[in-house]
């Protein structure tokens, strides 16, 4: 029988054991969690108290064990109510004065026991076989028994004023675990049950702390979550929160705190101080569906939307959390701060309705444009005629004044030559010579107005301006032109005006009648000691550049004056020209 006795108390012993290895290595690192370990570590200690006051034998080792097996009952009271009240996220847990009435007052009831042998007040006898109950006892007995039923009433009010949904079932089932190892002890106590050289107390308690430990795991009241899990929410750089399906924070990372301010939510806060804050602080409509989804009250298709809370857009999602048997679990928030994204998407709501305006004006300037065009075909065919007319005057003139004069000196010429041919065959030579030397000075002559004509013009103008005048020339032809000169362009001569020029002319002709291009793009950048030309447009690629006459005219313009030119396409779409001229 004794053998027996001890087997089961060394089966409580490993029992007691595996539940605070894995309640240590699963269990969340919360007060709940450790009240608890507590109450299983007293039970520990209680079964082998009782391992030793079975193993004892003589009457100072059973004294002995009996005072080591008080150790732990005289705070196993106070335990379950610290458990309790701890689950149960009071404040007075965090009272110091409370904790330490609590810690003090089993400390007294164990000090009249360490000294009973001067006063007989814990028990009035203690032998080998006669153990008798004193007042002390009994004062503890009551105390014991007053923190469980307190700790216990609390609990289940606590949790029924919550509504979190116990049903009578699992009601009675907890009921039933505190009033069990309650009534074994009294009818030990008084007699009713005999010993039989066994305390069933203890067995009958972890028995109970089992029943409720799986009830309360059950329900997430120990909060149970992986230790690395909390290390995860933490380094998230965007806000979760995790709520319990009691509606409490179980979760919670700094960034909440920081972007959502004057919030300052803490781990077993309530969800409706969540839920009055985004009601208080967002004056969106979707503010008031997301506060009633975190409240229980409503559930919406999408429960997620964006908020203005402290100058801020924050967005917020509601994910309800599920058991591995889906059963409903709680909530997870995600907060993140979309300010920018938010920002961005103004400025371009801003933008298009800054374009929609444009394109109204546009569509008017259009059809105005449209009436003048009409006015303007009623007079195309005097205006024909005016070009016409004024075309033969300008021509005639030009005529005249070059070419008009030179020939009819050299038709004079002639005439005299073939006058003295037969009489004065010198004379006829020397006129044939002078004809000669001024047809030549007359091409010479005329070589030298058009070229004389051409430095002039580009020496008068400068780049900028010659370009201004490139964008304005092709500005009907259907293909956007735009140029960007960097400052700080030193003044440039003639020549390397006149080139920049030419080789941008032809790339805007090449990329309208090759590439049928829209868009092109010339940009100027000063270099140290050179000019760089970068040119691109969006039209047709090549996969095989051929050169014709207009890009060896413009190898040629630049190999003239020292630089370098280079040109490219990626064989599908756009053509581009660099170009690299020395100053």
């Amino acid at each position: 029988m004794n053998q027996a006795c001890i087997m089961i108390q060394v089966f409580c012993v490993v029992l007691a054991t595996a539940i605070l290895v894995y309640l240590y290595t699963n269990g969340r690192r919360s007060r709940a969690t450790y009240s608890y370990m507590v109450c299983i570590g007293l039970l520990f200690l209680w079964h082998l108290t009782e391992i030793l006051l079975l193993m004892a034998k003589d009457s100072t080792g059973i004294i002995l064990a009996i005072k080591l097996k008080f150790l732990p009952i005289v705070y196993i009271g106070v335990s379950w109510l610290y458990f309790c009240l701890s689950s149960t996220h009071s404040k007075l847990v965090e009272n110091k004065l409370f904790v330490a009435l609590l810690i003090f007052f089993p400390a007294a009831c164990y000090f009249f026991l360490l000294t009973n042998e001067s006063h007989h007040l814990f028990f009035t006898t203690l032998d080998y076989k006669v153990v008798t109950n004193g007042p002390v006892f009994w004062i503890h007995t009551v105390e014991s028994y007053l923190c469980i039923f307190i700790g216990t009433f609390y609990f289940f009010m606590f949790y029924l004023k919550r509504k979190i949904g116990i049903s009578y079932k699992r009601i009675i089932w907890l009921v039933s675990a505190v009033i069990l190892p309650m009534a074994a002890n009294l009818l030990m106590i008084f007699g009713v049950v005999p010993n039989w050289g066994l305390d069933i107390t203890p067995h009958v308690l972890l028995l109970t702390l089992i029943l409720f430990g799986r009830e309360v795991y059950y329900k997430g009241f120990l909060n149970l979550i992986p230790i690395a899990a909390r290390h995860f929410i933490g380094n998230m750089s965007y806000g979760i929160i995790i709520i319990d399906d009691e509606n409490l924070v179980v979760g919670v990372n700094e960034s909440v705190n920081k972007l959502l301010p004057g919030l300052s939510l803490k781990i077993y806060d309530p969800v409706r101080k969540l839920s009055a804050y985004i009601r208080q602080n967002a004056g969106e409509e979707c503010a008031n569906k997301l506060a009633d989804v975190l409240d229980g009250v409503k559930t919406f298709d999408k429960n997620k939307g964006n908020l203005k809370i402290a100058g801020k857009s924050i967005y917020m999602e509601i994910r309800c959390l599920a058991s591995p048997k889906q059963v409903p679990a709680g909530k997870m928030i995600i907060v993140e701060d979309r300010t920018e994204e938010q920002q961005l998407l103004d400025e371009i709501k801003n933008k298009n309705a800054l374009l929609v305006k444009t394109n109204e004006r546009l569509m008017q300037s259009n059809y105005k444009l449209m009436e003048a065009n009409k006015r303007l075909e009623k007079f195309t065919e005097t205006v024909e005629e005016l070009a016409i007319a004024r075309e033969r005057n300008r021509v005639g003139r030009e005529v005249h004044d070059t070419v008009g004069h030179t020939l009819t000196l050299l038709i004079a010429l002639s005439e005299n030559a073939k006058a003295n041919l037969e009489s004065d065959r010198s004379k006829t030579v020397e006129i044939l010579d002078k004809c000669i030397d001024l047809s030549r000075k007359a091409l010479n002559d005329i070589r030298m107005s058009l070229k004389g004509t051409c430095e002039e013009t580009f020496k008068k103008t400068n780049l900028e301006e010659w370009m201004n005048y490139l964008v304005k020339t092709n500005s009907a032809s259907g293909v956007n032109v735009e140029f960007l000169i960097n400052e700080g362009i030193p003044a440039l001569d003639s020549s390397r005006v006149m080139a920049i020029y030419r080789i941008c002319q032809e790339s805007i002709t090449n990329a309208i009648r090759h590439g049928q291009a829209k868009n092109v793009n010339i940009i100027i950048k000063n270099l140290k000691n050179a000019i760089r030309l970068y040119i691109f447009n969006d039209g047709k690629g090549c996969a095989e550049i051929k050169k014709g006459y207009g890009l060896t005219g413009m190898e040629e313009r630049v190999n003239k004056l020292g630089g370098s030119i280079s040109f490219g396409s990626d064989g599908e779409k756009g053509f581009n020209i660099i170009a690299e001229i020395p100053v």
